[in-house]
């Protein structure tokens, strides 16, 4: 039986795509090695402790194991790969970290180094100096994927080219159908106009207008038919343009999609030629009927006209259905090189509607939580697996782990400002302190922040949480990320107390605005909390403000923003840069109160890059309207910092998504229009 060295090994793959790589056994003179009674198990665990299983299978030699990972989101997931000894006890084969990277980083990987084995040393329990070999692809999946994404992108651009010009095709040689059969109604005409001179030839003129009944109704159903057809293919093009792009972010769904227009096309056009087949000839009988009741006399120039109509009716039917031919074929390709591919996606164990999923060989995966109720933190090896306390230490040190990645930013309780009669009260120097603004005033004051930060142009900032509470309407307005900001005092509630500086200079920073205005819906049972969010994509576009109202369901006893403890922002990983808006960040109130619920998501939000220096939040500014009737007071702490993770990833940012109910209603974006409306 195989023994465990717990040989650490990391790879990445592309988010929700599944993948697969075999491993070889062999041993030390390259000769294949029976893995016939060995039993393999392995498991996924998230970074908020969701576990997932790894399907492992017998390849089709003895000495080959395939490895198969279910698809996953973006994020970084630890694994390992257990084999089971002759005591039943499960030995760590490998280990390691899967980063799951987004579809942005596919173009990059598809231009990376080509994928090489890797080799790894396995010992046999009992015999100290053997060792297999154990041979896998080690390196970036995700590199395949982007790979055959880009291929996949490449076919479905030559498929659209093709269609198109089949489709030009049809277009011209329905205009010319569609001329022939003008003239052909023309001549009919005539006929008819003379049909009362034509009283001896009653017989001949019957079958001669049969004829040209039928021909001209054979010119007006290919007409219609080509028409429909043109009128299918360019959506079938534009779908196919669509599926260029969608492939860029997810190859597979682009696969599936191109597949299923293809088809509709497809039978789309038989469908349209059977409607098209039952109609002429029910127009055809009627034409006949009425042509033998009401031709009267000889019109023999007119079936002169008509057979010449008929010979070039009969070439424009060539050209018709020679499209026709070609377009099909073309949609067929297209089905046929799609339908390769959903045979693969078929053969993809499916979850079902339980999260249960059933293997190859008759091996279920349950979805279900374990049978203790949680997930259990893998053990060092020899620790007693039985023992609470032992994974309890475990837990503590992922708990502890997060704390180090957090570093205060202190208040600098020396240099608050407040403007108007605002008392400043330092409760607990460099760390806590009250503002009390007096009844019928009102009041900007700024809070600012210092700290350690270890970088010298980047700054690492992933997030932070401030204790923040006001007893009041009032609002808290954040600068984060690069570039200069302008804070401005005694403004209206709705206006902006900080926005972008050097006169509205382009940067990659952002400004969060919440407003609370203390009044409760009592038919709702809540309160309304609205974020604005100043942000810029691009110099050329300029600045953006996204709107977005939440609503916090609070009784009358728990009334908002007083019940607020902290402010609290994160995000996922740093902001791309991109030319379209992606949220990487939200913002959430903790409440306190006797609520049940003390989590809210409030806002989603874009994020900022950790090109810059300090602390990614220097200050904050809270706006004050004073209360005619009393005093209004508000408290601020000192914040922390978030830093990332390896990987620049920010596990707390969904360990926050997990827990939080998102309160959040509507969302609106509109360009800048600054409001500065003094008091």
């Amino acid at each position: 039986m195989l023994d465990f060295l717990g040989v650490t090994e990391h790879f990445s793959c592309m988010e929700n795509t599944p993948f697969s790589f075999p491993a070889l056994f062999r041993d030390m003179a390259g000769e294949a090695v029976s893995l016939d009674g060995v039993i393999f198990s392995g498991s996924i665990v998230s970074a908020n402790q969701e576990m997932v299983e790894i399907s492992i299978e017998k390849g089709e030699s003895s000495n080959e194991v395939i490895f198969s990972f279910p698809a996953l989101p973006e994020g970084r997931w630890s694994y390992n790969v257990l084999v089971q000894a002759d005591d039943g006890s499960q030995r760590i084969l490998f280990s390691g970290y899967i980063s799951v990277l987004g579809v942005s980083r596919v173009a990059q990987l598809a231009g990376g180094p080509p994928m090489k084995n890797r080799t790894l040393l396995v010992a046999m329990p009992g015999e100290a100096t053997m060792r297999l070999r154990m041979e896998w692809m080690a390196t970036t999946a995700a590199q395949a994927f982007a790979y055959h994404a880009l291929q996949a992108s490449k076919n479905a651009h030559a498929d659209a080219e093709m269609a198109s010009q089949a489709a030009k095709t049809a277009t011209d040689a329905a205009a010319t159908a569609a001329t022939r059969a003008e003239e052909a109604e023309g001549y009919a005409g005539s006929a008819w106009a003379s049909k009362r001179a034509a009283a001896d030839s009653a017989t001949a003129a019957g079958t001669s207008a049969t004829n040209a009944a039928r021909d001209a109704k054979s010119a007006n159903d290919a007409k219609t038919d080509v028409e429909s057809l043109a009128a299918t293919w360019p959506e079938t093009v534009s779908n196919g343009e669509k599926k260029i792009v969608d492939a860029k972010n997810e190859a597979v769904t682009a696969i599936q999609d191109k597949q299923a227009d293809s088809v509709l096309a497809v039978g789309r056009a038989s469908q349209t030629a059977q409607q098209n087949i039952a109609s002429a000839q029910a127009d055809a009988v009627a034409a006949v009927q009425e042509a033998e009741e009401e031709a009267q006399g000889t019109i023999t120039p007119l079936v002169q006209r008509a057979e010449t109509a008929k010979e070039a009716i009969d070439q424009a039917e060539g050209r018709i259905n020679t499209a026709a031919t070609n377009a099909a074929t073309s949609a067929t390709s297209a089905a046929n090189s799609a339908t390769e591919a959903q045979q693969a996606l078929a053969a993809i164990p499916q979850v079902d509607a339980s999260g249960n999923m059933t293997l190859a060989g008759g091996l279920t995966a349950a979805g279900a939580i374990n049978a203790n109720g949680g997930v259990n933190i893998p053990l060092a090896v020899g620790a007693p697996t039985d023992t609470g306390a032992v994974n309890r230490l475990h837990a503590a040190g992922l708990a502890g782990v997060t704390d180090i990645f957090s570093q205060h930013a202190y208040l600098n309780t020396g240099s608050i400002t407040a403007t108007g009669t605002a008392a400043t009260t330092a409760l607990i120097p460099g760390q806590y302190a009250q503002v009390r603004v007096p009844a019928g005033t009102h009041s900007t004051i700024v809070f600012p922040f210092t700290g350690p930060n270890g970088q010298h142009n980047y700054s690492n900032f992933a997030g932070f949480s401030i204790p923040w509470r006001i007893s009041g309407a009032g609002k808290i307005t954040i600068g984060i990320g690069r570039g200069s900001k302008t804070t401005r005092s005694d403004l209206t509630q709705g206006s902006y107390s900080i926005i972008p500086g050097n006169n509205l200079a382009h940067n990659s920073g952002e400004i969060l605005d919440i407003t609370f205005d203390n009044v409760r819906d009592a038919t709702r049972g809540g309160y309304v909390v609205k974020v604005r969010e100043i942000y810029a994509l691009s110099e050329a576009e300029g600045w953006r403000v996204k709107t977005t109202t939440s609503f916090v369901p609070a009784t009358h006893n728990e009334p908002i923003p007083s019940i607020v403890n902290k402010i609290i922002y994160h995000q996922r990983t740093q902001y791309k840069f991109e030319s379209e808006y992606i949220s990487y960040g939200s913002l959430y109130l903790l409440t306190g109160g006797g609520q049940t619920v003390q989590l809210h998501k409030i806002a989603a939000v874009r994020g900022v890059n950790a090109f810059e220096t300090g602390l990614g939040i220097s200050s904050i500014v809270t706006d004050l309207p004073g209360n005619a009737s009393g005093d209004v007071y508000m408290q601020v702490g000192s914040a922390v910092r978030t830093l990332y993770q390896p990987g620049n990833i920010n596990p707390v940012y969904y360990a926050l998504e997990a827990l939080a109910r998102n309160d959040i209603e509507a969302e609106e974006t509109a360009d800048f229009v600054d409001i500065n409306i003094p008091l």
